[in-house]
Order: structure tokens, then sequence, then C-alpha cells
């Protein structure tokens, strides 16, 4: 027993080790943040609000399959929060601290919030611990401030509180942990390990619960969308993103888009006005664009907020619309330019004749223009805007 220990210890060790070389922000690429596609919490969601499945949901599949046949497999091998959870937990100043004392949610909170993901809801997608993983090491992405430091806080706020209430969130609180729970009490009832009448009472209560648990996924999901209204301000996404009511919920802010932009484009939004997209991933054109031969958000999005796409199917993703502002363009001003058409991989922008100005002017095709950035980062008088086709009702 005590050799079985150390090996899963050890194990525990270096797949927590490896979960946090793949969150940080290194250009793992199309693997950054792996450990997210693990989570088959994640994968259920993603599965149950978009009715759709990528290949990288087989290693969520692998872990469900394994979590059927062996009690919390995840938890017992991968999980590098319950591992972290596990050694703050030595150090606990409450090591006698009996947790039969705190009632068990976990259970609760994963039928709940997939109950409520079938109405279009996933309600404590958040909670996930790769969520709650990824999202902390999203601070070492370049210069974050104080506030998008403390919202992805949920990480160290977890191991603290283990110095006060040691082992609570694996098997009190973590709606992954209570996932697996459910997988194995499935296979006792199917296996009948047991005899019917020890059965029937250990599942009694937890049937009554997890019934309780569902009635509220289920108004959940029905009640809380009316109120989660985005606000009319309109964002500029990574492409094939999903529409913004969706969008918010379903992104679990692990940002690993963010880590894997090569040209650093993707931020966390830290807009306060729409506290429903806090966090969510947003484009800014600053300093670079939305290279035209690459996908890696759409690749290492775990949950489908961003699908994923082919780089011959970018051509017709609109992510934004550019938009010349003519009276500030040296073209009008009859200086020689054409950067903007030079620059444009899409064949979006032509030097055409405007005989109403009398002049010479870039001229933007709608119809070609998918909004990668590459015209407004490359103007020399910034006169070009990117805007969310929206805006402009297209």
């Amino acid at each position: 027993m005590k050799r079985h220990l150390f090996t899963s210890n050890k194990i525990r060790l270096v797949s927590s080790a490896l979960a946090v070389v793949f969150a940080l922000p290194l250009f793992w690429k199309g693997l950054a943040g792996l450990y997210t596609w693990f989570s088959p919490f994640i994968l259920l969601h993603s599965v149950i609000v978009l009715k759709s499945f990528v290949w990288m949901n087989f290693l969520g599949m692998v872990v469900l399959v394994f979590s059927f046949m062996r009690k919390r497999w995840f938890c017992r091998y991968m999980c590098p929060v319950g591992y972290g959870c596990d050694l703050v937990s030595k150090y606990s100043i409450r090591r006698n601290f009996k947790l039969s004392r705190v009632p068990d949610f976990s259970k609760g909170l994963a039928i709940a919030s997939l109950v409520a993901a079938a109405a279009g809801l996933p309600l404590f997608i958040l909670l996930d611990p790769m969520a709650l993983f990824h999202g902390f090491f999203s601070v070492f992405s370049g210069n974050k401030p104080f506030w998008v430091i403390v919202s992805f806080s949920g990480l160290p706020v977890l191991l603290a509180i283990h110095l006060f209430i040691p082992g609570v969130w694996c098997a009190r609180i973590c709606p992954l942990g209570g996932l697996q729970d459910l997988f194995g009490m499935a296979r006792q009832t199917i296996r009948k390990t047991r005899s019917e009448k020890k059965r029937n009472s250990e599942f009694k209560g937890s049937g009554r619960r997890l019934f309780i648990a569902s009635g509220l996924g289920i108004a959940s999901g029905l009640l809380i969308p009316r109120y989660l209204h985005t606000s009319s301000y309109q964002r500029i996404r990574p492409p094939a993103s999903l529409p913004s009511d969706l969008f918010n919920v379903l992104c679990i802010r692990c940002s690993n888009c963010v880590k894997a932009c090569p040209t650093q484009i993707i931020d966390n939004n830290t807009d306060t006005s729409d506290p429903v997209a806090w966090m969510t991933p947003v484009v800014h054109f600053e300093n670079s664009y939305c290279l035209e031969n690459c996908n890696f958000c759409g690749r290492v999005c775990p949950t489908g907020a961003i699908s994923p796409f082919s780089i011959d199917a970018k051509k017709k993703i609109v992510m934004a619309l550019a938009v010349v502002h003519l009276e500030a363009c040296l073209l009008t001003k009859r200086s020689e330019c054409d950067r903007c058409k030079e620059a444009c991989k899409y064949d979006a922008i032509k030097i055409e004749y405007l005989a109403e100005k009398n002049q010479m002017a870039p001229v933007v095709d709608n119809d070609k223009c998918i909004g990668c950035g590459a015209c407004a980062v490359i103007c020399p008088p910034f006169t070009i805007d990117m805007i969310p086709p929206e805006e402009i009702g297209f």
C-alpha cells in the first residue's frame, strides 16, 4: 500500500510539473494549456452546449473512462491543483480538522452545472480546477495590471484556504472530483458489488440530493440567462468566436488563446462596464495583426468558445472590418502611399480614383476583408480603424 502511494505521489509530482510547464506562456503554440483538455468536466460542458466534438476531446474521454474504472483517477494521478492542495494541507494549522463537518457539495455542483448546460448555461464551469489553474498562470503573460492579477488569484486563494481547512477543496467542493464520484457510483451500481440493501442505503440520500441539484440546474439554466445581458459595446474577438452571449458563459478564462497567440494581439477584457465579459479574450491591433497562417487560438480553446478552424477557412472568417478615415489618409493629402494595400493578404484594399472627391484613395472591399488588422498597424498616420462588423451593420 505504501509503495503504491509512493508511486502515485511521484506520478502526481511529474504530472503537476508538466502542467505548470504547459500553463506558462512559453509559446507552446497549439499545445498551450494542454491540461485543460484532460478535464472531463470541461469536455462534457462543451459537448452538451455546442453538440460538437473535436479530436483533442479524446484526452478528456480517456480520463473519463479511467475515472469510471478507478475512483477519482484524475485526482490520484494527474491533477496539479489537488497535488498543491494536499501539499499545503500537510502544513495546515488545523490538521485535526474533521472534514465530516463540511457538507459535500462536489457532486451537487457537478450535476447542477451539467443539467444547466443542457439549457445553454454551463453554470459552474469556471470552478473546474484546470480553469483555475491555467487562469492563474496567465498573469505571467506580459505586464498585467493589479486587478487582472487579482481576478486570476483563484488558485493561490484556494491553496491558502487549505492552511485552515485541509482537504476541503478536493473532498467537498471540486466539481471535477464530484463528476468522477458520480461515475464511480454508476460503476458500483452496474457491477453490483454490494448487497442490494447496502447499496440502496448508500444511494438513497445521494439520489435525493442529486435530484434537488438537477432541479436547481434546470431552473438556473432557464432563468439566469435572462439576466446575463452583455454590454451593447461590441468587442473584437479572436476569429471563429461564438456570439457574445454564449461566448461569455462558455469561456473558462484559461487564457490559452492569449498565451498561444504569436503576435500577442489577444488580451483579457478589463472593461468593468460589462462584468459578464470580464477577463474573456479580446483582440487589440496596436502593435501587430492576426497572422494569415495562424489558427492557434482555435486549436487551444478547450470549450469551443473559439471554434477550431483551418487556415483555408480563415479567409472567410470575419473578425472585424477595416474602416479608412480619408480625411487623414496620406493619399488624400497628395502624398504617395499604398502601404495598406501592400499589407493586405486578402486583396481587400484597392487604390481607386474617387470622382466625387477628385482624388485617389484606398477603398476596402467588405466582401474580402476579414479584419486581420495588418492595414491598421502599418498605416503611417494610423487612419484605419478595425471595427466589429456588428457596429456597422455588416
